[in-house]
């Protein structure tokens, strides 16, 4: 194979657990150009990332700007379409391992024959997966699983990865040594959840950060989702981290605003380990290879874990992140260290 196109419309923690199939299907052809099609959301999350010979970025209708017509929106996405018709694709995989039509326009409108994706009852895809065609229970591995219609070579899932360079982690290394100065042992609190089963109280977590910070050299920077993350009219939670910085009331305790995906990944690259609750952020986390301990609200562990690094999951019956403790969170971050 010459080109393959991987399509992937979902949002940033979707896109980390594909990053395996990206590096996989380059190990099972390493001549040829993976081509990726995304949706403007995830884009940071790909960034730099050597695999990948090109990305397309297409953007959602819900996600254009405010001065932004859906009618503009249609018209970029028709001339991306132009450019894909014009390279010839020897295969796309509609990464979902759940079955997508709109993937498969995509496909189609790509000017792709052949076809691999989850099983639509559509004679275009020319290499359908049913239930039992996937392995393992997780995301990754059941979107790794497509690997096996393009190579009959046994190829171990990779870690799911971000690639950070090095002038994005030398400026948020300086970011950090002016947030909190003199401390190197650094624990990352990102305090945001679209579900609220998964968020948990400013009070709660300001005495876990009052913990966090017994002890020489140790600080806490906190992190949350700013305005716009997922919409242009998503209002972010930088008042609750605001509210948050005042419980603390600690010199090594402090707020690290991020614009960008980009910026996120940097400020995680300067934690330890990073308490969160399961999402895009937690996964980001899981490709830096961070320590983590994550609140999982009613999110099936099984499907949605982070892929790489340490982690302790929080979870209850109830499956309300507020039934948990401080102390049992302590105790996981104390196991994880």
């Amino acid at each position: 194979m010459k080109n393959i196109l991987i399509i992937r419309r979902d949002n940033i923690g979707d896109l980390v657990c594909t990053t395996p199939l990206i590096e996989g299907v380059k190990k099972a052809y390493p001549d040829a150009n993976v081509y990726l099609l995304i949706n403007s959301v995830s884009q940071d999350v790909i960034r730099n990332n050597p695999h990948i010979h090109r990305t397309y970025v297409y953007k959602k209708a819900k996600h254009r700007a405010k001065n932004q017509t859906a009618l503009g929106v249609y018209l970029e996405r028709a001339a991306i379409f132009i450019k894909l018709r014009a390279i010839r694709f020897d295969a796309a995989i509609l990464a979902n391992p759940t079955p997508c039509k709109y993937s498969l326009r995509m496909a189609r409108m790509a000017g792709v024959k052949n076809i691999i994706g989850a099983d639509l009852g559509d004679k275009n895809i020319t290499s359908p997966y049913s239930e039992k065609d996937f392995s393992g229970k997780h995301q990754v591995e059941k979107t790794f699983s497509y690997i096996k219609s393009i190579t009959q070579d046994n190829i171990t899932i990779p870690d799911v990865n971000v690639f950070p360079d090095s002038d994005e982690l030398l400026l948020a290394k300086q970011k950090r040594e002016r947030l909190l100065p003199g401390c190197d042992d650094i624990y990352g609190v990102h305090i945001s959840s679209r579900s609220p089963k998964r968020r948990w109280s400013l009070e709660y977590y300001a005495e876990i950060i009052q913990r966090m910070t017994v002890g020489n050299h140790r600080g806490v920077l906190i992190f949350w989702s700013p305005q716009g993350t997922l919409s242009p009219d998503d209002i972010g939670d930088q008042a609750r981290a605001e509210e948050l910085i005042k419980l603390c009331a600690n010199e090594r305790v402090a707020l690290y605003p991020t614009a960008s995906v980009r910026e996120l990944i940097g400020g995680f690259a300067q934690c330890n380990t990073i308490l969160c609750s399961d999402g895009g952020q937690m996964h980001l986390a899981s490709a830096l290879q961070k320590n983590l301990v994550v609140f999982f609200g009613d999110t099936d562990p099984d499907a949605w874990h982070p892929w790489s690094g340490q982690y302790r999951i929080m979870q209850t019956p109830s499956g309300e992140c507020m039934d948990i403790s401080v102390d049992e969170v302590w105790d996981s971050l104390l196991s994880i260290k």
